[in-house]
């Protein structure tokens, strides 16, 4: 019997499904030193007497300080207010949700399991290849945190039973107990493959 602590094996796939949002970080902190770069180089030829690259970080503070003191509100204001806004709502969702990476659990008393996504979608493909009698490039599959999508792709001509294949994917995720659970959906295509 392991002598384990269980929590140790929850925080282990805790960690294993979420990804850290230091990418993001970068990129945001990339982007800032160059905004304030920009600015800064800008000031430096407005203090010279040069003519602005882009805009002038002058001009751009004396047109807001002009729309809040009533002097009307331009549409160039209000759009930059509204793109301020878009962006911080963006970076306040990323800072508060947990990065995710495309992976699931079983449930174990024993080990910490971990699968990705891809292998149950392609466990779900060849389920469905095998029971719809398909070919590789006739069956596709994709899964998310709750749902599985099989995609069937019948030869011209020939009909699916797109029962039998339901049911052969809901075996396939029945015996296995991916936490979060799953939850399979099988579409067929309008049109058929020809030469399939």
């Amino acid at each position: 019997m392991s002598g384990i602590d269980p929590g140790l094996y929850r925080r282990v796939l805790r960690r294993e499904q979420h990804s850290s949002r230091s990418g993001s970080a970068v990129v945001v902190l990339v982007l800032l030193t160059l905004v304030v770069g920009y600015v800064g180089v800008e000031a430096v030829y407005a203090a010279l007497g040069r003519r602005a690259l882009l805009f002038s970080p002058v001009d751009v503070l004396a047109t807001l300080t002009s729309s809040v003191d009533g002097g009307g509100t331009s549409g160039l204001v209000l759009g930059a207010g509204v793109v301020a806004a878009v962006v911080g709502l963006v970076l306040i969702g990323l800072a508060v949700t947990p990065g995710r990476r495309g992976r699931h659990t079983i449930d174990d008393d024993r080990v910490a399991v971990v699968v990705d996504d891809r292998v149950i979608a392609s466990s779900l493909a060849r389920a469905a290849r095998v029971s719809g009698r398909l070919t590789d490039q006739q069956v596709s599959a994709w899964v998310s945190r709750r749902r599985a999508q099989i995609d069937l792709t019948p030869a011209s001509g020939l009909a699916v039973d797109e029962q039998s294949v339901e049911a052969a994917t809901r075996s396939e995720l029945g015996s296995v107990a991916y936490r979060p659970e799953l939850t399979a959906r099988v579409r067929t295509t309008d049109t058929g493959r020809v030469g399939a």
